[in-house]
């Protein structure tokens, strides 16, 4: 009997070292929480509208669906996910700084859609949502898909030819005649255009615009106004039309017109990055008092890459073979040299992090390659199109 006590302490011993709690600072493993969560769906209207606020160019992106989602608890305090969102472009661009539920998304002629996955940490108890990386890839709507709905709606031109150019100005010597602004304007770059056949030729543009030195009270003709200053020049967001015939040439302009675009204030950054129900709480507290990990959040890192028209059948599930790879958890930008222009103006925005600095924060792990386990996900579609759900599948296939 008495050789059964060492045994018996050994087993106690491996039990006892087999119960013992993880190490400090080790990820806990990942869940798979559902994508009709209420902490979910707060969780990708958080990373949406920090991806939207990141970005300098391009339109608002609004969320189509909720593909996947994983979610890491953090041993200190708050949750980091990792969201795969279906998403399609609006009306807005990211100029106006509205958020992606006061947006139009657009008419199915000129649909843009894709997919963004987004890495971000939110603590609730602390009022603090940070999104630490993201990366979209957008592809417009195949044309033979919209011809099958609308075979006479215009469809999306590249906006360098020097026609949507041409009609931009135009567009643009109404606006300046008509409006009551101090100064005129000049067409700083075209960002939309299409071409359709009315009662003759009609082209259509979405154009920015910014302030010129040119006061209104002065005689401009034959004179060059030069733009003000990016830092107190106002900037403005155009659409604009004009349509041939015959005999007559009619012109329409819309514009909505912006403060200068100067950098957010660190009270502006906070209170973005906080939740929407805490917004008005903790206003007295300093960042690193709020949470232990706020000093230690790195800056956000992300782009959005958008694919030339093609007349392949492109799923939003395809549409992620076209994100580059990468192991350590940061988006790789695609290969180019130097920014280079998309679809719609937008040129790939990349924030290179400092990888040889040590900080202390929250545990982020390489975005997991295994979707959501829950049978909620894909989540149900905010909105149901005619042309976007023949793109999409029921089940999504392996990242």
């Amino acid at each position: 009997m008495v050789w059964l006590v060492p045994v018996l302490f050994g087993i106690q011993a491996l039990c006892s070292c087999a119960a013992a709690p993880p190490a400090r600072g080790a990820a806990a493993a990942l869940l798979s929480p559902r994508c009709d969560d209420t902490a979910v769906e707060e969780a990708a209207d958080l990373a949406l509208r920090q991806i939207n606020a990141d970005r300098a160019e391009g339109y608002i992106l609004s969320l189509y669906r909720i593909s996947s989602v994983r979610e890491q608890p953090q041993e200190i305090t708050g949750s980091v996910f990792y969201l795969i969102l279906d998403v399609v472009d609006t009306e807005c661009h990211v100029l106006s700084k509205k958020l992606w539920k006061n947006c139009n998304t657009r008419p199915a002629h000129s649909t843009v859609y894709g997919q963004c996955k987004a890495i971000i940490y939110i603590n609730q108890e602390r009022n603090i949502s940070h999104l630490n990386t993201y990366e979209c890839t957008l592809q417009p709507v195949p044309p033979r898909y919209i011809w099958s709905v609308c075979p006479d709606c215009p469809a999306d031109d590249s906006p360098t030819k020097p026609e949507y150019l041409d009609a931009a100005v135009q567009s643009l010597a109404k606006f300046n005649k008509e409006s009551e602004q101090t100064h005129y304007f000049s067409v700083l770059s075209v960002t939309r255009a299409s071409m359709q056949w009315v009662i003759g030729p009609a082209y259509f543009v979405e154009f920015l615009i910014q302030e010129t030195s040119c006061s209104k009270k002065d005689t401009v003709a034959d004179v060059k106004c030069e733009p003000l200053p990016s830092e107190v020049a106002q900037i403005g967001f155009c659409k604009g039309s004009v349509v041939n015939s015959r005999t007559e040439k009619f012109v329409t302009i819309s514009c909505e017109i912006y403060s200068p675009q100067g950098p957010a204030t660190e009270e502006e950054k906070q209170e973005a990055n906080q939740t929407p129900e805490k917004s008005s709480q903790n206003q007295q507290a300093s960042h690193s008092e709020a949470d232990p990990f706020s000093p230690h959040l790195e800056k956000t890192v992300g782009w959005v890459k958008i694919l030339p028209p093609s007349d392949e059948d492109i799923s939003f599930y395809s549409l992620r073979e076209s994100q580059n790879e990468h192991k350590d958890g940061k988006p790789v930008p695609p290969k180019a040299v130097g920014p280079t222009p998309s679809f719609d103006g937008e040129k790939t925005q990349v924030n290179k992090p400092d990888l040889t600095k040590t900080v202390t924060g929250p545990v982020i792990l390489p975005f997991p390659e295994e979707l959501s386990l829950s049978d909620s996900c894909p989540g149900e579609a905010k909105q149901m199109d005619g042309i976007l759900h023949p793109l999409i599948t029921r089940k999504p296939a392996t990242v």
